[in-house]
């Protein structure tokens, strides 16, 4: 196998010395003829190329004024389309191929090595040859001619010196191109020293020329690595000179300065990214708030990008293949990989020039596009045998597989123009069978054994970049676009621009546009003042929002060099848009070759919010579940485990493995672990415990599947459930909560980190285990299983552990970690545990919507009117609302200075959320906002149209109950609602009122008694009202009602074991949320959550530092998933068991600022959140235990999963909102909460997440609100408000859109809290208040009725002393009737 590094100078060397040969060489053909002569194999390639024979070349003398001998040896270069293919082999994705034509390999002299002077006296510089630099100037002014907007910006500014002061620093390539840049920024006022990018893309003598006009160049062709960094270090370090802005092109400079001068690096005024990977690397300083300065990364400006990707591809495609191939394109049959940019623009070139082209795409968009634009949409395996050339352009991998290479025809050519060198599976052609050779630079032929070849270009690398030349007029557009960034963040007022990354703004991106427009003699026409007071725009622009990007339709226009046609959106504010730390969360890595083939792949974040395949249930699938309850740091501890296993087991059973053996011998073995939990030495028993971890694991180490682990788990869970083990943990985990050592030793220390709760961890995995693994319910479980299952549920639920449910055991754990007495604890384990237990005792969704049916059934209610669970599972998402400054700024002030007429909200993404109750002063967003996270608001999703307006309802018939047409809900009014509408009818009608008559309509109109029937016909008696109706009566007669029967399921149990301290476990758990909530600030750090995270020992690279990131970040967000379920859960289950229980709980929610800490939650870029990638999927359990894990890097690190949401932070966030529901609905006093702490804003925003069921919960909260926050938000939020219409369920005479309810009172809303608070007192007193048992205190009968109407014996000496008594005082004794009758 070839060598191509070796190739590579052999061939360097040939060039050189065959071109020493040449003393005259023509203009015209130098780069073909340097190509030809410079390669011994031109003559002898396939007939694939082509063979012309060489043109032979035209002499003529060059004459130099300075060392003819030593320039008479260099071709004169026409422009960069002249390239030597000698040299392109260095190309490693840059813009090496527009390499110098001077050979490095001439003098071997180190250039660090001499000391030269230039022209001004000077040695303040470091090229390969100073003598170089009259060539290097005839390079310049060729480029100059074909980068006039340059020129021009030059110019214009050069009088007014934009950047006196400025001292830059420069990291990009050094090409004739780079050089006009250079002098433009010094012409315009700055002082620049430069260094290369490349260690292979500099044009010598360019660099020449710069260091003779006086920049401090420091750069040569074939650098080392060592070199490379010396540059860098030359440029930044040097006396009396400390640069105060960055221009970077991948980011080495930045990392190189932010390392080794953080001093310097925090007085820079702004840095300028133009690649993709440098603009990675600010997004990744500043998610880590490490990034100090502010940045624009210009690599996403519409302009900029359109030319990178489509029309500098477009040409390079047939210049990069032509060069290294020759081959006639008319009638050959391509398939190019991907339609984005890179893939429109190769299929136009290659469709031109008579090709046949088939398109493959995975994006039904793109493959649409693709079709109406001609192009065939096909399968790579359905042509794979008949094409002659593949052109991957996809940002993928393995989009070429070598089964495919396998199949291709001979002299099939394959190259790439995508993603780096991973879209060709290059790599599994580098084996012993086939053959390569090397036919030219940067072509091989790849022989297999039956004598086929296969053309590879470049290796797999980008053909673009290694083969062909980027045209000057695409350098001018990045060249220009970053002279205006410069000048923008050097000039930018103090405060304009943070300490994060930016794009471009548009005024500035359009300006660039305008200065290249006089090449083509191009006209723009000017809007007048009434059509651009109609549009809404400013006449000068900008003319499209920051979130823009350019259409089809414009595509095609210019292309057909027609203007492109205006689309109507409002303007930008010539600010940049910011793309911050949350953003980032969104931002996958890109190619360079195709910046916009997904949506999400613009580094704005502004892409359409997908719709969300989520289907919500009580828990996410059983190996998730398990995945989560170990953190990534815990990894180690698996193998552990195992040891204390095997050590334990061998020395029983020495010849068998645990899957060996009989079910006798498991519960033997299980039996003598269990005995052994029982002994005093700390040591033994962890290890006894481990090893019965192990066995809840599934014993993975004689397993091969992950279906296999689960099937053993499953197994050895019922097997140490039946032997009696859960008991003994919980004895020993009491035992762990009260050593009172472990809680004062981890109060002491000043870092707490997973060797602190090494025991409590051991426990609490197994309890987790075994209660997560026999909730789940197997139809194939052994009959005894079932029955060990129901018996476990119920002594879950029941106090027979410590004589208290498990779940209150485990409360008691979360408020003694919450009041600093135990910051050891494992939290998250703790509350994993708890939800479960939760969930496994009292029943989920579906046992909710059972237990509320069999209770309807049981007081005598109606059967309800429809499953509530099908119904949201049945509804699909609609397009979400704006987000908050969707107009932008100038438009804003322009609309309230002009006092326009209200304008109709005709699409939820078309206007502004305006808050009725904010100041005029857009701004005031961002100093209320506690994160300050405005990111959100800057943000912007295009989306689509979604009609969310119902039919009209038609009058359904009086004889039985229908559902209105295309409304979900079947609609409901209380009796309170049926009451209202009578009295107030009669008020209007008659002029008396009849109390709670509902049943009288006399004198009243017929529609009257036509509504009244329909709405009787669908009333609503809630369970919670018979509930309170009884406690009424209860409260009025507490003795002649008789004693109430309480019937004491789990959920009583449950109540009755928190009653006395719930008002603490809820303040600890909203206290742990708040500490875990994303946009959770230090001040919430009094609380330590990542105890059961952190490792002892933190990390000391790179690597290990993203990992423990995510692991942090996935810790947080199972912690806020285990809390918003178990609040739900108990919400749910207190509500069916007792309204007054479910009340109590609400209430210490609210006192407890509930309502704010969840509109704090959601105050965050949502989206983000949603599709977060917190996971590493090979460390997720049970994967990391049955498979050898692969060497774990920065890229894998950052991939998560390619799921396009995570499932648990979906979870947490619908569960969160149901909380608010359940807390606010019928509760005029926390609706004006909502109202108060402005919620109509957040909540729109979390619209954006197209999923039904959360859309649901978001628009019923802001339903609730309507009445309050006025006409003008109701009329401006017109789609809002037919989104409630289509998704909530009606109360038919609820006046919510107009704000006309009766309740609305807001001088009751108080009162209403105080009576709803005295009822509970009153009812948990009642129920459960014991201090009656003192025969003192107890109630006494002093009814009349119920005395006389008993039957009491009387002894003898009563009665003997009663007979006496009457024949004393009453019968010896006159009775004077006159007396008593007066």
């Amino acid at each position: 196998m070839s060598d191509p590094a070796g190739e590579t100078k052999l061939e360097v060397k040939q060039a050189s010395k065959e071109v020493k040969e040449s003393e005259n060489v023509a203009e015209k053909y130098s780069a073909m003829t340097v190509s030809r002569s410079s390669d011994p194999t031109m003559g002898e390639l396939s007939p694939v190329f082509g063979g012309a024979p060489a043109h032979k070349p035209v002499k003529k003398q060059i004459q130099f004024v300075e060392d003819k001998q030593e320039f008479s040896r260099y071709p004169i270069k026409a422009g960069r389309r002249s390239l030597s293919r000698s040299i392109s082999q260095s190309s490693t994705d840059s813009y090496s191929s527009a390499a110098s034509y001077t050979d490095s390999s001439d003098d071997e002299t180190s250039p660090r090595e001499k000391t030269q002077v230039n022209s001004r006296g000077s040695t303040d510089f470091c090229v390969k040859n100073i003598k170089q630099a009259e060539f290097g100037r005839r390079e310049i002014e060729i480029a100059e001619q074909d980068m006039s907007a340059l020129i021009s910006l030059r110019k214009r500014a050069q009088s007014e010196k934009p950047l006196a002061g400025a001292k830059i620093v420069g990291c990009t390539h050094i090409t004739a191109q780079t050089a006009v840049l250079i002098e433009t920024l010094v012409a315009l006022g700055a002082q620049c020293r430069w260094t290369a990018c490349n260690i292979y893309s500099t044009q010598n003598e360019v660099a020449a020329a710069l260091s003779d006009s006086g920049v401090a160049v420091f750069a040569w062709k074939g650098e080392s690595e060592d070199d490379f960094w010396w540059c860098i270090d030359q440029c930044v370090n040097t006396e009396g000179w400390q640069p105060n802005m960055i221009l970077d092109d991948g980011g080495d400079l930045t990392h190189w300065m932010y390392k080794k001068y953080p001093n310097v690096f925090k007085k820079i005024r702004g840095i300028v990214e133009e690649s993709v990977t440098g603009v990675h690397r600010l997004y990744q300083l500043s998610k880590a708030g490490k990034l100090c300065v502010p940045a624009m990364n210009v690599n996403d400006s519409v302009t900029k990008q359109k030319f990178d990707n489509l029309y500098c591809c477009r040409e390079s495609i047939l210049d990069g293949l032509k060069r290294t191939t020759d081959v006639m394109f008319g009638g050959k049959q391509v398939v190019v990989c991907g339609y984005g940019e890179v893939g429109k623009g190769c299929c136009a070139a290659l469709k031109a020039l008579g090709a046949i082209v088939y398109v493959t795409e995975i994006d039904p968009i793109c493959a649409l596009q693709a079709c109406m634009d001609g192009f065939r949409v096909v399968k790579l395996n359905e042509v794979i045998r008949q094409v002659d050339v593949i052109i991957t352009c996809t940002g993928n991998k393995n989009v070429v597989t070598r089964d495919q290479l396998d199949r291709m025809k001979n002299g099939s050519i394959v190259c790439n123009m995508g993603h780096s060198n991973t879209e060709i599976d290059v790599a599994s052609l580098r084996t012993t069978e086939l053959t390569w050779e090397r036919v030219r630079s940067q072509v091989d032929h790849i022989i297999w054994p039956d004598g086929k070849r296969v053309i590879l270009l470049a290796e797999g690398r980008l053909l673009n970049l290694s083969c062909s030349t980027v045209p000057t007029f695409v350098l001018s557009i990045t060249a220009t676009t970053q002279a205006l960034a410069l000048i923008e963040l050097y000039n930018a007022p103090e405060g304009r621009y943070k300490q994060d990354v930016y794009l471009l703004p548009k005024k500035m991106d359009e300006y660039v546009a305008s200065l290249h427009l006089t090449t083509f003699d191009a006209h723009l026409t000017e809007l007048t003042d009434d059509q651009a007071k109609y549009l809404g725009l400013n006449k000068n622009g900008p003319f499209k929002p920051n979130y823009y990007r350019w259409t089809k339709l414009e595509l095609k226009a210019l292309a057909r060099g027609h203007g492109a046609p205006k689309i109507m959106d409002v303007g930008g504010n010539g600010g940049g848009l910011p793309v911050n730390n949350k953003q980032r969360a969104m931002l996958p890595n890109k190619s360079r070759g195709d910046f916009t083939r997904n949506a999400r792949k613009d580094s704005e974040g502004l892409s359409e919010s997908p719709d969300l395949e989520f289907e919500y249930a009580d828990t996410d699938k059983w190996a998730a579940e398990l995945s989560e309850l170990y953190s990534y740091t815990e990894g180690p501890e698996f193998a552990l485990n195992r040891k204390c296993f095997e050590e334990e087991f061998r020395t029983h059973v020495s010849d068998k493995q645990w899957t060996e053996l009989d079910a006798a011998q498991h519960r033997a073995h299980a039996m003598r672990l269990l005995d052994s939990l029982e002994v005093i030495a700390r040591e033994k028993r962890l290890k006894v415990a481990r090893a019965i971890l192990y066995m809840a694991q599934g014993t993975f180490a004689e397993c091969t599947s992950e279906a296999e682990v689960q099937h053993w788990m499953r197994y050895n869970t019922f097997l140490l459930l039946d032997v009696g083990t859960f008991s003994a943990l919980v004895e020993l985990l009491n035992m762990e909560i009260d050593n009172s050592a472990a809680c004062s030793s981890a109060v002491r220390k000043p870092a707490i980190s997973l060797a602190d709760s090494t025991d409590l961890r051991v426990l609490l995995n197994i309890m987790y285990l075994m209660v997560e693994t026999i909730q789940q319910d197997d139809p194939a479980d052994r009959p005894e299983w079932k029955i060990i299952r129901e018996t476990f549920r119920t002594e879950l639920g029941s106090p027979i552990f410590n004589n208290e449910p498990v779940s209150v055991m485990l409360f008691g754990m979360v408020t003694k970690f919450c009041s600093g007495h135990a910051p050891h604890f494992p939290m998250k384990k703790v509350l994993l545990l708890l939800w479960k237990s939760i969930l496994f005792t009292l029943g989920g969704f579906e046992q909710l919507q059972s237990i509320k049916i069999h209770k309807r059934e049981e007081l005598g209610l109606p059967p309800l009117p429809e499953d509530s669970i099908r119904v949201i599972r049945s509804m699909r998402a609609a397009s979400p609302p704006a987000s908050a400054s969707d107009l932008i700024e100038q438009q804003q002030k322009r609309a309230r200075r002009e006092h326009k007429a209200l304008i109709k909200q005709d699409n939820l993404d078309a206007f502004n959320e305006k808050d009725p109750y904010k100041a005029d002063d857009s701004r005031e967003d961002e100093e209320d906002n506690d994160d300050n996270d405005n990111s959100i608001e800057a943000e912007t999703f295009p989306l689509e149209r979604d009609e969310v307006m119902p039919p009209p309802i038609p009058h359904p018939p009086s004889e039985r109950v229908s559902f209105p047409k295309g409304l979900p809900w079947a609609p409901k009014v209380r009796e309170k609602d049926i009451e209202n509408f009578l009295e107030s009818s009669r008020s209007k009608f008659i002029g008396y009122t009849l109390g709670s008559d509902t049943d009288t309509v006399v004198g009243l109109p017929r529609p009257i008694h036509e509504s009244i029937k329909t709405l009787k016909q669908h009333k609503y008696v809630s369970i919670a009202e018979i509930q309170i109706t009884k406690e009424e009566e209860f409260q009025k007669t507490p003795l002649s009602g008789g004693e109430e029967e309480v019937e004491m399921c789990s959920t009583e149990l449950l109540y009755q074991g928190i009653l006395p301290s719930l008002p603490q476990y809820m303040i600890a758990l909203l206290k742990i949320l708040l500490a875990a909530a994303p946009t959770s600030k230090a001040k919430t750090d009094s609380i330590n959550i990542l105890a059961d995270v952190l490792p002892e020992e933190m990390p000391t690279t790179v690597l290990q530092s993203m990992k423990l990131g995510v692991d942090v970040n996935r810790h947080k967000e199972i912690i806020v998933k285990a809390i918003s379920a178990i609040l739900l859960l108990l919400l749910k289950h207190f509500k069916l068991n007792h309204i007054y229980q479910f009340e109590y709980m609400a209430q210490h929610l609210v006192f407890a600022n509930c309502i704010p800490l969840i509109l704090k939650f959601f105050n965050q870029n949502i989206m983000s959140y949603i599709t977060a990638k917190n996971s590493i999927s090979v460390l997720d359990f049970p994967y990391c235990v049955v498979h050898e894990l692969p060497e774990l890097t920065a890229e894998s690190l950052e991939a998560g999963d390619n799921n396009q949401f995570c499932w648990r932070n979906l979870f947490s966030c619908i569960n969160l909102l149901r909380i608010l529901n359940k807390l606010t609905k019928w509760k005029h006093s926390r609706t004006m909460m909502l109202v108060v702490f402005k919620s109509a804003p957040i909540l729109k925003r979390a619209l954006k997440v197209k999923q039904a069921m959360m859309q649901l919960y978001v628009l019923k909260l802001l339903k609730v609100q309507t009445k309050y926050l006025g006409r003008q938000w109701r009329k401006s939020n017109m789609k809002t408000m037919s989104a409630i219409y289509q998704k909530v369920r009606h109360r038919l005479n609820d006046d919510w859109a107009y704000g006309n309810d009766l309740d609305a009172r807001p001088w009751d809303f108080q009162a209403e809290e105080c009576a709803l608070r005295a009822n509970i007192e009153r009812f948990n007193s009642r129920r459960y208040d014991k201090s009656h048992s003192n025969p003192d205190f107890m109630p006494v009968d002093n009814c009349l009725q119920s005395v006389l109407g008993q039957r009491v014996d009387l002894p003898e000496d009563f009665q003997m002393n009663y007979d006496l008594w009457l024949e004393r005082e009453v019968f010896s004794k006159p009775i004077s009737w006159e007396e008593l009758l007066q």
